[in-house]
């Protein structure tokens, strides 16, 4: 009752696919908010998927948000219990397709809004959250990694492509390739094989232009890879390091450290050269090598009212 009250008073009214597709054409967003992806796992899972949307008096659109069962799509528990964590995904942070001049209420709770988002919520707060934040990579810029730590990345990479390795773009390998290198490298860094191989080649050959980074190899085997997912916006492109793996044979050349250069170098470089802002993503600070990657951006509370 209370969030159908708050979509009335808000002015947030059901929508169709269309008119979220546009929202996010206009205002960007997330990866786990991308049309394409809600399409693709809506197309998976049991979630009863619900648009709305908000338009001015002249019905243009301001925003648009996606449900599943009464919560934001693709989170939450009931998003869990469709089967969501078969597929690689982040979903530390849902960024929504809003207008950067919108002052509205959210009918919907959620402990992982962005930043990006809280100054338009007037229900959202970055207080009396426990804290929570993900982990954005600082970026190659003057602002960003110092001097030294550039230096002692591009040694290392001269010293790798020295003793005959090489890196590839994944574009270059078919889904299938792809796969099979992701989950052997999973295997060879974490002692096992990863559980759903068949979710990570079926979002691999549906998603095809939504991965990003290298692929490492030495003597022509693969040695190091990460799985990014990338969603382009109009003033941001997201990417997503989900997770990787690599040849622990190989841990003197640091193909880990290597690996992750090369894709935050790369990443940083497409955003300079289309004027938009990196937002690369590693997560929870789960650990202490991301503190050393990045700089934490604080998430907001959605409160119910």
């Amino acid at each position: 009752m209370m969030q159908l009250i708050t979509r009335f008073t808000s002015g947030w009214k059901k929508g169709t696919e269309d008119d979220y597709s546009l929202c996010y054409s206009l205002y960007g967003g997330s990866f786990i908010t991308h049309p394409d992806v809600l399409l693709f796992l809506q197309n998976r899972l049991k979630c009863k998927p619900t648009y709305y949307v908000k338009r001015d008096k002249d019905d243009n659109l301001l925003g648009g948000f996606c449900t599943w069962n009464n919560s934001f799509a693709a989170t939450g528990s009931e998003a869990q219990k469709s089967g969501i964590d078969f597929y690689p995904l982040n979903r530390d942070e849902i960024i929504l397709p809003l207008h950067s001049d919108l002052k509205t209420s959210l009918p919907v709770r959620s402990k992982i809004l962005s930043s990006l988002n809280c100054d338009k919520i007037r229900n959202a707060t970055l207080r009396f959250n426990s804290q929570r934040a993900i982990c954005l990579a600082k970026g190659c810029g003057e602002d960003g990694y110092s001097a030294s730590t550039k230096s002692s990345r591009r040694r290392e990479l001269k010293r790798f492509l020295n003793a005959g390795g090489q890196y590839l773009d994944q574009s270059r390998f078919s889904p299938e390739e792809l796969t099979n290198i992701h989950c052997g490298l999973y295997e060879k860094r974490w002692g096992h094989m990863p559980g759903n191989k068949k979710e990570i080649l079926d979002m691999l050959m549906t998603l095809r232009e939504m991965f990003f980074g290298y692929v490492l190899l030495l003597d022509g085997k693969p040695c190091a890879f990460q799985l990014i997912t990338k969603a382009e916006s109009p003033e941001w492109i997201c990417f997503d390091y989900v997770n990787g793996g690599y040849d622990r044979l190989q841990d003197s050349f640091c193909p880990g450290t290597i690996v992750t250069w090369l894709n935050v170098n790369s990443a940083y470089d497409l955003c300079s050269s289309q004027g938009k802002t990196m937002r690369y993503s590693f997560g929870k600070p789960t650990a202490d090598y991301k503190d050393r990657w990045c700089y934490r951006s604080p998430l907001g509370r959605v409160l119910a009212i």
